[in-house]
């Protein structure tokens, strides 16, 4: 086993993917390193590629917004939308400290899937499972600050 697979093992999104998946992953895969402070993407770039978050932490921000939108650490990925819907990136994520971060390309991850449906559906399946995840916890988090907002007006 490669010290790529192992680490795609280590990320969340990909934890329920088999060898076979895995290995397509990594075939799209290149390292990068991020310095603390340097950005790994930009809001409103190309979306060109999903994010996994080997070592260190990142922050993920909105332009115009006040605070952080969240913080993510080791074993987390990003930029999974780009991969379903092709749109810029939504946030801007810099990195917090020394990063090790594998980018995987969509372009030659689309290729990669395409010649190979069954993969292919465990791949889009988990990260279905991950945005669905992320939509949850969304709602929780606007639910509550509309309660926050009505409570304020009241009070």
């Amino acid at each position: 086993m490669s010290s790529v697979t192992s680490a795609l093992q280590q990320i969340f999104l990909l934890k329920d993917l088999g060898a076979d998946a895995l290995a397509v992953v990594e075939q799209a895969c290149s390292a990068h390193t991020f310095d603390a402070g340097q950005d790994i993407c930009r809001e409103g770039q190309a979306s060109d590629g999903l994010f996994l978050l080997r070592f260190g932490s990142a922050r993920v921000a909105k332009s115009g917004a006040d605070a952080d939108v969240v913080m993510l650490g080791s074993g987390s990925h990003f930029g999974e939308l780009g991969l379903i819907d092709d749109s810029p990136r939504s946030a801007t994520v810099t990195a917090n400290e020394r990063c090790e971060v594998l980018k995987v390309d969509a372009v030659q991850l689309r290729k990669k899937l395409a010649e190979q449906p069954v993969i292919a559906a465990s791949f889009h399946q988990a990260v279905a499972r991950c945005i669905a995840k992320r939509l949850r916890v969304t709602t929780d988090d606007l639910a509550f600050a509309r309660q926050l907002a009505q409570d304020r007006l009241r009070g």
